[in-house]
């Protein structure tokens, strides 16, 4: 839908921070989910000064509250560093919007990287721009490494995942031509005979394809901060603004010949292990202190650790111990009431909540009325604040009379909250 914005974006980021109330909120996007071990020590040890858990969101970030204000600059300058792929570089640069990719895949690595790297420092673009990068390897194929320098180990073959959350800019590699994939059903077949990467805009196929995936991803980010106006995202754009783009687009691009992609599942997750990947879901995106202490273990022992935008993380080469570790801490079950549910933060720590929305939706499960089936986003406002990707039920809280005292209403939405 077009829309004009009367103000910049000013979604939180490591150095633009929120005040909440219950003090500053900090924002750090972590490329295709990658944290390391150093990293999540410093944000827990932030987040403990808060009396917080750290929070992942739902374009798989992660969120530090109640900081004040040396605080949160302290935290900033501690998470710099030479890692290109660092939640914030030596330069104090982190990444203007999310860049998210497939967690299970050591092929979108590089990728997600190079876009990164093109994105740090740019002022042009919005925060609340989504850039995601998604595998869809053909078991037993031939692997590419997209310019990786040194081979790439075999991930598991991809299953269409974030191309689901709808993401202003999506580069699919290793894809199949047609027919949306599923956990139970990976994809199978080639996207093109050459093996390019296709476009994805709002999570709608353009035909365009390329044989640099980054260079598409970056592309694309160009024509839309060239055609914008005063959007945050590409579904904001009126249709002269979006022709202007594709057009530009396709003079660096060749067009699709054959069926057009399609997205894969809204929730792709796939609670506990298979193979040397486990898959951890920490209720509502909470992650604690004991809870970090066992990730680091774990880390600290070889795994490597990818937050992702359904609000869990998955746990690359994890230990065989790894599920043990985490018993009681984290969801690892796919049958938990836990899946699927998230909410925002509510009050009292959200101004603009009208109820303790955690409190209610933790008392919703525990009796049974809640989880297992659909999706759901409990909200405290009209606001939604976090709505996930995909088609959701938002479970809105309504103003509080004597007649709905503590009531909710549900509304159907597509993960298209404006704001």
């Amino acid at each position: 839908m077009p829309r004009t914005r009367s103000r910049p974006d000013a979604c939180p980021g490591a150095w633009r921070r929120h005040d909440a109330a219950d003090g500053a909120l900090a924002r750090f996007r972590p490329v295709g989910g990658a944290t390391t071990a150093t990293e999540l020590r410093l944000l827990a040890g932030a987040a403990a000064s808060g009396a917080s858990p750290i929070e992942l969101t739902s374009r798989g970030s992660w969120q530090v509250r109640g900081l004040a204000g040396t605080t949160a600059d302290d935290l900033a300058d501690a998470l710099r560093s030479d890692r290109p792929d660092a939640l914030v570089d030596q330069q104090g640069r982190d990444v203007p919007c999310s860049v998210i990719a497939s967690p299970r895949s050591t092929l979108v690595d590089p990728v997600a990287g190079a876009v990164a790297a093109g994105l740090r420092g740019r002022v042009d673009v919005p925060g609340r721009l989504l850039v995601a990068i998604e595998d869809r390897s053909v078991r037993g194929g031939s692997e590419r490494s997209y310019g990786a320098r040194v081979p790439l180990t075999r991930a598991r073959a991809g299953v269409g995942d974030v191309s689901g959350q709808g993401a202003d800019v999506t580069v699919v590699i290793n894809g199949p031509s047609a027919g949306p994939p599923t956990p139970a059903r990976p994809a199978e077949g080639p996207l093109d005979d050459d093996g390019r990467a296709a476009l994805l805009l709002d999570g709608v196929d353009t035909g365009l394809r390329h044989d640099d995936p980054a260079a598409l991803a970056l592309a694309a980010v160009d024509a839309f901060t060239t055609h914008r106006g005063s959007a945050w995202r590409t579904r904001e754009l009126d249709d002269a603004a979006r022709a202007a783009m594709l057009d530009a687009l396709a003079d660096r691009t060749t067009s699709l010949v054959g069926k057009a992609l399609q997205p894969g599942p809204a929730d792709p997750t796939l609670l506990g292990r298979e193979g040397t990947t486990l898959e951890a879901l920490p209720r509502l995106g909470e992650v604690d202190l004991p809870t970090v202490m066992a990730l680091l273990d774990l880390l600290d022992r070889g795994a490597t650790l990818r937050a992702t935008p359904w609000r869990t993380l998955v746990l690359r080469d994890a230990p065989d111990d790894a599920e043990e570790r985490l018993a009681g801490l984290v969801e690892t079950d796919p049958a938990s009431r836990w899946r699927g549910i998230s909410a925002c933060v509510g009050a009292p720590r959200c101004r603009k909540s009208l109820t303790d929305v955690r409190g209610d939706l933790a008392a919703a499960v525990a009796s049974g009325h809640v989880g297992g089936q659909v999706r759901q986003h409990w909200v405290g406002c009209g606001r939604a604040c976090g709505t996930p990707g995909g088609r959701v039920a938002v479970v809105e809280a309504v103003p509080r009379t004597h007649e709905t005292r503590g009531t909710y209403r549900t509304v159907v939405r597509s993960g298209r909250v404006d704001g």
